[in-house]
């Protein structure tokens, strides 16, 4: 355990997790979490993506007011290419539970622990070194306490998902530290709900030498085609969306955010052209987003114009490899994590026994490595207050 003391001030507890060590003090009377992914190595010259679980014993929910992540050792060409930590909400604790403190290679967790996606709830996270993700005065995050089994009490089940990128020629070991800030519910006024939006990674596909957009949009009442491709649910009635942002890999160019209000006018809210420090538009007062308006969002990938080519392993001779999410449901080609992405290459050497074994150029479309591309909306937004005054409807007195 650890404790810091300030002069003047009652000491404030805290909870340190890294293969969850426990203090007497009831989580849900602490000010902070602080969680810590195990360490794991990532290879020389290479990418891993790994989730870990982490269990808080807990009777009662716990209101998040802000998430702090620190990727730690990044440098040179190390570095973080995401962390993300997501709420388990299914009904299967106990597969989760005999999973604790291990680091387990999973693409994006979609067949990590139980396998279900949509019971994974996207709490936060972050795309570079350290980020700092604090809400509005009044706000907050809940995380439900879910039943672990017959007599075995409540606890928050947490998802941790890292995936780090080596680029040197030596092995890294990478860690990550995450702190939960937590509030009385007595000082919440409005419960935050997460966007994340991924409908526009299933069109992804950049052919080689060329520039290309895709995207898709997100609204209350609109149907959500992304849910079984990790994406959150949509709200049914009007939202007060407070802050939105983009996530895209090294080749995405452009990351763009319209509101399309009810007369079909679109009034831009973010732009991004830097992937890798996508920052974030932070809407004060929160923007009213009702049935019939929508968050257009676009992404634009450069495949072998001003960036490099991707390039992949030939499977059949003169056909370009690389599917996209919509080619892999038309052709019907099975697949357990939604991605066609070409088998990674730089040389025919990296390609012996797959297809021709020729290394050649390929489409860019939807994977899971650094390689890869992705165009996701991520923001926060809680439900508006139909009962105020038009234009009060996201007041929070």
């Amino acid at each position: 355990m650890r404790s810091d003391t300030r002069v003047g001030m009652r000491p404030i507890a805290r909870l340190v997790l890294g293969l969850v060590v426990l203090t007497a003090v009831p989580v849900h009377a602490r000010r902070s979490i602080t969680i810590r992914v195990p360490p794991f190595v990532v290879p020389a010259r290479s990418d891993r993506e790994i989730c870990t679980f982490v269990e808080l014993p807990a009777g009662q929910s716990l209101d998040v007011t802000g998430i702090d992540v620190t990727n730690l050792g990044t440098g040179g060409d190390v570095s973080s290419h995401h962390f993300i930590v997501y709420a388990y909400t299914g009904p299967d604790m106990a597969a989760y539970e005999a999973l604790k403190g291990q680091t387990i290679d999973s693409n994006a967790c979609i067949n990590y622990g139980p396998g279900d996606p949509t019971d994974l709830q996207f709490i936060g996270g972050s795309q570079t070194v350290r980020a700092r993700q604090h809400y509005p005065k009044g706000l907050a995050l809940q995380l439900q306490a879910n039943t672990r089994g017959v007599g075995a009490g409540k606890a928050i089940g947490l998802v941790l998902n890292s995936h780090w990128i080596n680029g040197s020629d030596k092995p890294h070991k990478a860690r990550v530290k995450l702190k939960l800030s937590l509030t009385n519910p007595k000082n919440v006024k409005q419960y935050l709900k997460p966007i994340f939006e991924v409908v526009a990674n299933g069109a992804l596909k950049v052919s080689p030498g060329s520039v290309a957009t895709t995207g898709w949009s997100w609204g209350p009442g609109r149907p959500n085609l992304g849910r079984f491709l990790g994406g959150t649910e949509f709200p049914s009635g009007p939202a007060c969306v407070t802050s939105v942002t983009g996530h895209m890999h090294r080749r995405g160019t452009l990351f763009t955010v319209d509101y399309v209000d009810a007369s079909a006018a679109k009034h831009r809210l973010y732009t991004n052209t830097v992937y890798d420090e996508p920052g974030q538009a932070v809407l004060d007062p929160p923007l009213l987003v009702s049935n019939g308006e929508r968050l257009d969002y676009q992404c634009t990938h450069d495949s072998g114009v001003a960036t490099d080519q991707k390039m992949g392993c030939e499977e059949t001779s003169g056909e370009i490899p690389g599917r996209s999410v919509i080619d892999l449901f038309v052709e019907h080609i099975p697949t357990d994590n939604f991605s066609g992405a070409a088998h990674r290459c730089t040389t025919d050497a990296d390609c012996a026994g797959i297809g021709t074994g020729k290394c050649v150029p390929a489409n860019l479309v939807f994977g899971y490595t650094s390689d890869d591309d992705m165009c996701i909306l991520p923001g926060y937004y809680y439900d508006a207050d139909a009962t105020k005054p038009a234009g009060h409807e996201c007041d929070l007195s």
